[in-house]
């Protein structure tokens, strides 16, 4: 969703590169370039507006800073600006309040196929692990059987209790759960409300019942990041009739324009509090405007990759971790350890995810085919899964029957396996190459990620 945005800001902001001193005129260009960009984006028009009405003046009556240069100044009043339209404060951290009497009633609100269901359980697993919570999950969706049962499906799969109830009356439902909850010791209650492919009056009345009888301290509305303007608008109608006090946006993973992600807090008044960032159940985080804005710009997100790297090896042995690089340098690698490395990396996420946090790799992270490394990743792994241990430890034992054996064990081709250990043996080579004073620091970086 980032590489679209990334590209067209890039684009729109080379009219200032270069320039000794930015003219009004050439404010007014980039600004007619990032507004097309916007609008492209399926962000909402007035958003836009008000957006660029804010930057243009900031950029024409801010005088520049002798330690910045005319585009750096004109960037920094543009992330500004933005971070603002996302809902947040350079430099404030983000958070989601759950300081309320226990258990706090979170509803999950949203049309059939937003993602409502799935976000339910990444939010659930979320608040387990990262917040410490113990949430309990319930479906008051009795018109689609279906739904009660993926909830269940994703709560076995998290270890997270989901209220079973006989009844199919969706405020006995929600009275149970709260009910379960506080006999229990589970401080949130996650309610999975109804959807419909539209906005109807039985879906609002059956709302307003369980606003009413639960009186939740948080109604999510569950945006579904390919609807643009589209989705905005049902937004606006859950906010007419019963109020939303924050938003998640789902499937921010796919292909999409993202204009509703720029458009919730400016257009609702409402915060975007999480992101859904994959199909997997941890995929979801905190909503970080100052981090968007940057990722954005290109200008990288450091802090939320040294998060993911620290949680791709939590429990690991850390002493382990610094042998390994240490091998590493010395182009003695084993199979084994690269097996173990590219799993700490699917942790991670897409490669070109992770690129696009790096400063100045955003244009590079665009032309990654993230399906095509992890389709390669799966095939390397069962081709290593496919070995004997010393064959892992000692590859130069694979002879001409020992390949056919592991390609077959695989359901690989000989030559997929000679290719990837051609690779293999090449990096060791490489790592050898550039060990000793070219690589300490990388060294020493690797060995000590985990802190």
């Amino acid at each position: 969703m980032f590489s679209g945005l990334q590209n067209k800001f890039e684009r729109a902001l080379q009219v200032l590169k270069g320039q000794a001193k930015i003219r009004p005129e050439h404010i007014e260009e980039a600004i007619q370039s990032i507004r097309a960009s916007l609008l492209e984006a399926d962000v909402q028009f007035d958003v836009v507006q008000r957006f660029l009405a804010r930057v243009k003046e900031q950029a024409i009556g801010t005088e520049v800073a002798k330690s910045l240069t005319p585009y750096q100044q004109f960037v920094k009043i543009l992330y500004t600006e933005m971070v603002q339209t996302l809902g947040g404060k350079v430099g404030e951290e983000a958070s989601f309040d759950l300081s309320f009497k226990p258990p706090v009633v979170i509803f999950m609100i949203g049309l059939q196929g937003s993602g409502k269901t799935t976000s339910s359980g990444k939010l659930a697993l979320h608040l387990k692990k990262k917040m410490k919570r113990k949430p309990l999950l319930v479906s008051v969706d009795v018109k689609r059987p279906a739904a009660i049962e993926q909830l269940e499906r994703l709560g076995a799969d998290a270890k997270i209790d989901v209220f079973k109830s006989p009844s199919m009356n969706p405020l006995e439902r929600a009275q149970g759960a709260m009910k379960f909850a506080q006999t229990y010791g589970l401080d949130v209650l996650i309610v999975d409300t109804a959807g419909r492919l539209s906005i109807d009056e039985e879906m609002m009345s059956e709302l307003e019942g369980l606003t009413r009888e639960l009186n939740p301290q948080h109604k999510l509305y569950v945006a579904d990041a390919m609807s643009g303007q589209q989705g905005l608008s049902v937004a606006e109608g859950f906010q007419s009739r019963v109020g939303i006090t924050g938003a998640i946006l789902s499937k921010a993973d796919a292909d999409t324009r993202g204009g509703i992600s720029f458009s919730i807090r400016e257009a609702l008044g409402v915060p975007l509090r999480f992101v859904g960032t994959g199909e997997k159940l941890e995929a979801i985080e905190l909503f970080h405007p100052d981090r968007w804005a940057s990722r954005i710009l290109g200008m990288g997100d450091v802090a939320s990759l040294v998060e993911k790297a620290e949680e791709a090896f939590e429990g690991e042995d850390v002493d382990h971790q610094k042998n390994q690089a240490k091998r590493m340098m010395k182009g003695q690698l084993t199979l084994v350890d690269f097996q173990q490395q590219m799993k700490m990396m699917s942790k991670m996420g897409s490669l070109g995810g992770l690129m696009g946090m790096i400063p100045g790799m955003s244009g590079m992270a665009s032309k990654i085919d993230s399906e095509a490394i992890e389709k390669k990743m799966k095939k390397v792994n069962a081709m290593i899964d496919s070995m004997t241990p010393n064959e892992r430890t000692d590859p130069d034992v694979l002879n001409g029957s020992r390949k056919r054996r592991v390609a077959m064990g695989s359901g690989t081709q000989v030559e997929d396996l000679n290719q990837f250990l051609k690779e293999f043996h090449d990096m060791q080579k490489l790592m050898k190459q550039f060990s000793g004073k070219k690589m300490k620091g990388l060294g020493s970086l690797l060995g000590g990620m985990r802190g």
